[in-house]
C-alpha cells in the first residue's frame, strides 16, 4: 500500500462518517482526529484524492454549495464502488507492517464486522511475531559493529519494532468485542 493508498482510505473513511460532504470538511475531521500526527497527509493530497476518487467511479460529486465567501464548495458522497473500495483498502492497511498503513486500518476497525477485524489483526500479529523472531535470528549471528552499516543495530531496532507493533495489536484486538460494525449513516452534508 503507498501513501497514495493510505489518503484514499482516510477519504473515503471520512466521507463514509460524515455522509455528503465538501473537501474542506474532510481536512477539518481528519485534522480534527489529529492525522498528521501519524501521517504525511497534506491538504492538497486530500482535494486530489477527492477528483481522483470521482474519476475512478467511487465518489459521486453533487453540485456546488453555496459558501459564505466565494464560490460554491463541491460535495462528495461514496457509492456501492466507493464502499467497495474502501473495505478492501481497509483489509489491505490492517495486513500491513507498515505503521501509517495499519494506523489508517486501525483507524477504522471499527468499520468492519468484529469477527473479521478480529481475525485480520490475529494475522497481522502473528505475522509482525514471526518476523521478529526471524529478525532476532539472523542478528544473534552478526558482530556488533560501530561502523556502517550497524546490521546488528538495526536488525535490533525492527525487531523490537514489531513485537511493539504486535502487542499494540493484541491490545486493540482485545476491544473489539465491544464494537460492532455501525450502520451507514445518513447521507447529509456537513458543512462548516
Amino acid at each position: 500500500m503507498r501513501m497514495m493508498n493510505v489518503v484514499r482510505l482516510l477519504v473515503l473513511g471520512v466521507i463514509r462518517e460524515l455522509g455528503r460532504c465538501h473537501g474542506y470538511a474532510i481536512r477539518q475531521t481528519l485534522e480534527e482526529w489529529q492525522v498528521q500526527t501519524w501521517s504525511r497527509l497534506h491538504s492538497g493530497s486530500i482535494y486530489h484524492a477527492l477528483q481522483q476518487l470521482t474519476k475512478e467511479g467511487l465518489l459521486e460529486s453533487g453540485a456546488p454549495e453555496p459558501g459564505n465567501r466565494g464560490p460554491g464548495k463541491l460535495t462528495f458522497a461514496i457509492n456501492e464502488a466507493g464502499e467497495v473500495e474502501f473495505h478492501d483498502q481497509l483489509r489491505q492497511a490492517l495486513a500491513s507492517f507498515d505503521l501509517i498503513e495499519l494506523s489508517a486500518g486501525i483507524a477504522f476497525v471499527g468499520c468492519l464486522p468484529a469477527a473479521e477485524a478480529k481475525s485480520l489483526i490475529s494475522e497481522t500479529i502473528d505475522r509482525l511475531r514471526d518476523n521478529a523472531e526471524r529478525l532476532a535470528l539472523i542478528a544473534s549471528s552478526v558482530q556488533p559493529s560501530v561502523k556502517p552499516p550497524r546490521t546488528k543495530n538495526l536488525l535490533d531496532l525492527w525487531r523490537a519494532n514489531l513485537a511493539t507493533t504486535a502487542t499494540s495489536l493484541e491490545e486493540i484486538r482485545g476491544t473489539l468485542h465491544t464494537l460492532a460494525a455501525p450502520p451507514k449513516r445518513a447521507r447529509t452534508t456537513r458543512s462548516h
